[in-house]
C-alpha cells in the first residue's frame, strides 16, 4: 500500500503539474516526451503526475527547463531550500548588472550573497550552477546543456 502524498509533495506538484500542462506536455504521450526531455524513468514520472513524488535533484536542471521555471523555484517548492533563498535569488535577479558589480563572482560567493550558509547547501548551490553554465562555445550552443546531454 503507498502511502499518502505528503503536504511537501503536494506542493511541489501544485507548482510543477500546472507548469508542465502549459509547457505543453498534456495528453497522450506526455510521460514519453518528458522522459526523452528530462532523462527521469517513466515510474518516476508516472508517479510525479499522479502527485505521488518529488524526482531526485539531479533532475532539476532538465525538470525546470521543461516546465520551464527556474531550478532555484524546484528547490524551493521541494523544500530543498527556504523561501528566503528564493526571495534573494530574485531581488539579485532583477537588479541590474551595473549596479551589481561588473566583476564575476564564483558559485561559492553567489551562494554566500544569497544567504546559503551551510557547506551542503553551497555545495549544492555550486553543482547546480556548474550543471547549468555551458563549460564553452559547443556547450553554449546547444540550449539543452548538460542535462540533455545526460
Amino acid at each position: 500500500m503507498t502511502d499518502a502524498p505528503t503536504a511537501r509533495v503536494a506542493r511541489f506538484c501544485a507548482l510543477v503539474l500546472p507548469a508542465l500542462a502549459e509547457a505543453g506536455y498534456t495528453g497522450y504521450g506526455r510521460q514519453a516526451r518528458l522522459a526523452a526531455d528530462t532523462g527521469m524513468s517513466s515510474s518516476t514520472i508516472s508517479r510525479l503526475f499522479k502527485g505521488e513524488t518529488i524526482p531526485d535533484l539531479r533532475f532539476f536542471p532538465a525538470l525546470g527547463a521543461a516546465a520551464r521555471l527556474d531550478p532555484v523555484e524546484l528547490l524551493v517548492a521541494a523544500e530543498i531550500l527556504p523561501r528566503e533563498y528564493l526571495e534573494s535569488y530574485q531581488t539579485l535577479s532583477e537588479t541590474s548588472r551595473s549596479q551589481v558589480g561588473s566583476d564575476s563572482i564564483t558559485p561559492e560567493e553567489a551562494a554566500e550573497r544569497l544567504g546559503i550558509r551551510g557547506d551542503v547547501g553551497k555545495r549544492m548551490f555550486a553543482a547546480m550552477v556548474d550543471t547549468l553554465r555551458p563549460d564553452d562555445e559547443a556547450e553554449a550552443d546547444n540550449p539543452g546543456g548538460k542535462a540533455a546531454q545526460m
